[in-house]
């Protein structure tokens, strides 16, 4: 879609982003997600959990240049600033948004889409379903299931904060719903036990709290299937890697291996070189470590 029905899609919905790295260079990023989106977003947030002054500057940039529309600066010494707490962060980038949608993404996660210019129209049509929560990515914890009246889609579950679309109103909704008491308490409280967070994982509280609110009140999240023409994957790297990851990405090298892949948000596409798919296992292992 073009013209202006398009603009009003785009003005009605929020970018929101959060993070923290000593490396990033988030301004080709954040330009991608304009282009994966079909244009400038209506509004963009930012909420920086206490990175370095190297992105704290480059961040600054982006909001000189009219990028970015309302950022947050966290000093690196905040009590915030810790592996376990990025879920505030992740809940003011929404808390701040305005507009009636908001498009959660995460900067190391890579977005690429050639054609399908109405996709974002078609899916803010669909969130208009009652049973729809978000629109997320396909790489999940588990696998997502076909959807009968949406042959393009999977269903699931579990919203990814690497990219999920979803109204203003629901992601409010189930906040309140689901760690109300952390919010009053501005997060100083322990997280509920009741929404299924696996200890030493709680830093995925936002993500917890969505699990939990889609089966309470009968809701599912969709992802659109992947393609050679529309892919969306968290590469969990800074830097110079990352940037090359991306360029491999769009040269669609050794792509389809990861389409609609369980737990592969954190797997780069596939170069073909030997050393690039150890490195792939490695990554993998470490992972499963961790879990």
């Amino acid at each position: 879609m073009t013209g202006p029905a398009a603009s009003r899609t785009l003005d009605a919905l929020s970018l929101c982003g959060s993070g923290v790295g000593g490396r990033l260079s988030p301004m080709r990023r954040v330009l991608d997600w304009f282009d994966f989106l079909g244009g400038r977003p209506g509004e963009v947030v930012y909420v920086d959990g206490g990175s370095s002054a190297n992105t704290r500057r480059a961040l600054t940039t982006l909001l000189d240049e009219g990028h970015i529309d309302r950022l947050e600066l966290l000093h690196p010494a905040n009590w915030e600033n810790h592996p376990h707490r990025c879920y505030i962060q992740e809940h003011q980038a929404g808390r701040l948004a305005t507009r009636d949608y908001l498009c959660f993404v995460k900067l190391d996660t890579l977005a690429l889409r050639e054609g399908r210019d109405d996709w974002l129209d078609q899916a803010i049509t669909v969130l208009d379903e009652p049973q729809t929560f978000a629109i997320t990515n396909s790489h999940l914890i588990d696998p997502m299931q076909p959807v009968e009246e949406h042959d393009d889609m999977l269903a699931s579950d579990f919203a990814s904060l690497n990219f999920s679309l979803m109204k203003r109103s629901a992601f409010i909704a189930s906040m309140e719903a689901q760690i109300s008491e952390m919010l009053r308490s501005g997060f100083r409280t322990e997280p509920p036990t009741d929404i299924g967070a696996e200890a030493g994982h709680e830093r995925a509280m936002i993500e917890w709290a969505w699990r939990a609110h889609c089966p309470a009140r009968g809701r599912r999240t969709l992802a659109y299937r992947e393609s050679r023409d529309w892919m969306i994957f968290h590469i969990n790297k800074q830097g110079s890697k990352l940037m090359q990851d991306r360029a491999a990405m769009r040269r669609r090298d050794g792509v389809e291996a990861h389409f609609d892949k369980p737990k592969g948000h954190s797997r780069p596409p596939i170069r073909g070189d030997s050393q690039f798919g150890r490195s792939i296992e490695s990554a993998v292992r470490r992972l499963r470590g961790r879990s």
